[in-house]
């Protein structure tokens, strides 16, 4: 039985974002994986079942997450976007838009929750 991915991973580190789509995995969310914001944007295009992308904010060359995640509510509203931060409290929250913030590593308890959908409050 094939399992189509319901999350994307999104980090131009490869083994952070290996280790990420097997955590998913691992989990019970295959994980489609890319490395920028064109990959992830070709895939989103292509694999309508991803719910949820969980993007690095600062993907190598210039690119940004904060970036990704606004082209990703405009092209894709259904799809959310958690951001993952290694810089600690350097990144303004606001600048994230309405996409929630989180500090990298991401322990496993927390990655369960945002991806059962538990993480926001209320």
């Amino acid at each position: 039985m094939t399992h189509h991915p319901d999350v994307l991973v999104v980090d131009d580190d490869p083994a952070l974002r290996d280790i990420m789509g097997a955590a998913c995995a691992a989990l019970g969310h295959p994980a489609a994986l890319a490395a920028d914001g064109a990959g992830a944007l070709d895939l989103l295009a292509r694999i309508v079942t991803i719910r949820l992308a969980l993007v690095d904010v600062v993907l190598g060359a210039g690119a940004t997450g904060l970036a990704l995640a606004a082209d990703i509510r405009t092209l894709h509203p259904d799809v959310e976007v958690v951001l993952l931060s290694g810089l600690g409290g350097s990144i303004d929250a606001a600048s994230g838009g309405d996409a929630l913030i989180l500090a990298k590593p991401l322990p496993l308890d927390k990655l369960r929750a945002v991806l059962d959908g538990k993480h926001r409050g209320g």
